[in-house]
């Protein structure tokens, strides 16, 4: 049987004018044939695997091929157009349904079926003879409810370029919330650029990294379920009597070495005055940490880390005329929680909105036996998303990359202009590319715990800037005042995808 790579599918887009290849796996045929347009190609299988290369082809679309050995698989609706690799960590990777606040017409005005996204999924693994492959997943258009989760920052530069070019344009989103620039390096790069190995030492063998990520899940799984309490679902439903006054936007604060881990329960009564339609939202800005959040006693939403603002429309039937019971059960993990401010927070039910901020009342409720489990995240392994993101990357065409990392480096920004130097040097020789480089300079940023900025981070921003002089064919367009106060996302993608575009038609036209 023929099984392709994952990213060879239907509906994907291979950069045209270039020489590009097709290859997976066949284990019962001695040749693999490829037909396109009339031409057929062949290739010779060993060792259970086949790579065909393919002759240039010029910008096209709805284009049909065949690939047959042992048994057939058609492909339709392939483009050939140009072809991005985003790689970075969560600003790049942030989806479009994020940016609604800021752009949501735009959003809704956009139907661009010849934009489209194949994501990697990284299967974490360090062995050196391991064998990984790119995840199966659908290439999916930019269009529709396929939209929003494209990369915000990616979409709104391709929209321009295709506006500009019309050629179709596809986006390889490899892009890890949380990663480190180290992650992304190969492991021979590591010694002569400083980095400390022991992190990867315990996971070396095939599979190890793997389970141990998952048995750190189940951990903290237990964790969180070890705070499940009988009360819960009573105060998801009324204010206990022993409720606290509290004031939204605020924050718990660790105090004289003491700090509050556990569960912390939010009351707020808000009364409506017009009768509630189906069409109902909540917006609960940014919370810290984790949050259910209930209304008259039904959940309509739950975030399970920090980051994102709560944004959670409902069924507006559970709301009624008079007043009605916002209780937002909050996890607080490592001592300092709560509502972050310089965020919008209200209940919107049809025509009617009302401010959700100001007084509330407070409840400290269960909180638990052991400490948060601490472990390694998969995304800040030397080389884990080098070996699982980058390098079965490596026989497919791309027109150029686009990075934005560097948040998960702000600890430790020594060094970072050299690694990063080195791991776009390393990349083309592996992918025998130019790969001209769009970097993206950080956005300025304050800590809503501290309310300063992370110690590190102009360091970052200077030595990001700093890549347009090390690196040839690389462009740095600055996301530095597109910040939103107190938000590591900021949502101003589309002004980004402006810039980024900019840089684009000069760069790749």
């Amino acid at each position: 049987m023929i099984r392709l790579a994952g990213i060879i599918n239907s509906g994907m887009v291979i950069q045209r004018d270039v020489a590009y290849k097709i290859w997976g796996y066949e284990d019962m045929a001695e040749y693999v044939f490829v037909m396109i347009e009339g031409m057929s190609m062949m290739g010779k299988v060993e060792n259970g695997q086949f790579m065909i290369e393919m002759p240039p082809h010029e910008a096209a679309r709805n284009v049909h091929m065949s690939i047959s050995g042992s048994c057939s698989i058609e492909l339709t609706d392939i483009c050939f157009g140009d072809v991005f690799y985003l790689s970075g960590q969560s600003n790049m990777e942030l989806p479009v349904y994020r940016t609604m606040d800021v752009s949501e017409e735009e959003i809704r005005a956009s139907h661009y079926p010849y934009i489209r996204q194949y994501r990697v999924t990284p299967a974490f693994e360090l062995a050196e003879d391991a064998s990984i492959d790119l995840p199966e997943q659908p290439w999916t258009c930019a269009d529709g409810e396929e939209l929003m989760q494209f990369s915000a920052a990616g979409f709104y530069c391709a929209k321009r370029i295709y506006d500009e070019k019309k050629v179709p344009i596809g986006l390889v989103l490899g892009a890890q919330g949380g990663s480190t620039i180290e992650a992304w390096m190969p492991s021979s790069l590591l010694p002569e650029n400083g980095t400390n190995q022991k992190t990867m030492a315990p996971f070396m063998k095939e599979g190890e990294l793997a389970a141990y990520l998952q048995k750190q899940e189940q951990l903290n799984a237990q964790w969180r379920a070890a705070l499940e309490s009988a009360e819960d679902e009573t105060n998801r439903r009324e204010i206990p009597a022993n409720a606290g006054d509290f004031t939204v936007p605020g924050l718990l604060r660790k105090q004289d070495g003491n700090a509050f881990t556990g569960i912390v329960w939010f009351y707020k009564e808000v009364e409506l005055q017009q009768e509630p339609s189906k069409d109902a939202f909540l917006y609960l800005g940014n919370l810290i940490d984790a949050d259910q959040t209930f209304i008259n006693g039904v959940l309509v939403g739950r975030t399970e880390y920090r980051y994102p603002p709560r944004k959670y429309p409902f069924d507006g039937s559970i709301l009624r005329r008079g007043k009605n019971l916002i209780a937002v059960r909050l996890l607080i993990e490592n001592g300092d929680g709560g509502f972050v401010g310089a965020h919008p927070y209200y209940l919107r039910a049809g025509d009617e909105q009302v401010s959700i901020e100001g007084d509330w009342k407070i409840v400290y409720g269960q909180t638990p036996v052991s400490p948060l489990p601490v472990g390694v995240r998969g995304q800040v392994v030397p080389t884990a998303l080098y070996k699982t993101s980058v390098l079965p990357l490596r026989n497919y065409a791309f027109r150029g990359n686009w990075w934005y990392q560097g948040e998960s480096n702000t600890d430790e920004p020594e060094g970072y202009a050299e690694k990063f130097q080195a791991l776009m040097s390393h990349w083309r020789q592996l992918y025998e590319q130019t790969m001209p480089l769009i970097c993206i300079e950080m956005p300025d940023y304050s800590d809503p715990i501290s309310g300063e900025m992370p110690d590190g981070w102009t360091s970052i921003q200077a030595q990001q800037r700093q890549a347009q002089q090390d690196l040839p064919d690389c462009v740095v367009v600055s996301a530095k005042d597109l910040m939103t106060p107190l938000e590591l996302h900021p949502q101003r993608k589309s002004e980004l995808g402006q810039r980024m575009a900019e840089a684009a038609l000069k760069l790749y036209y």
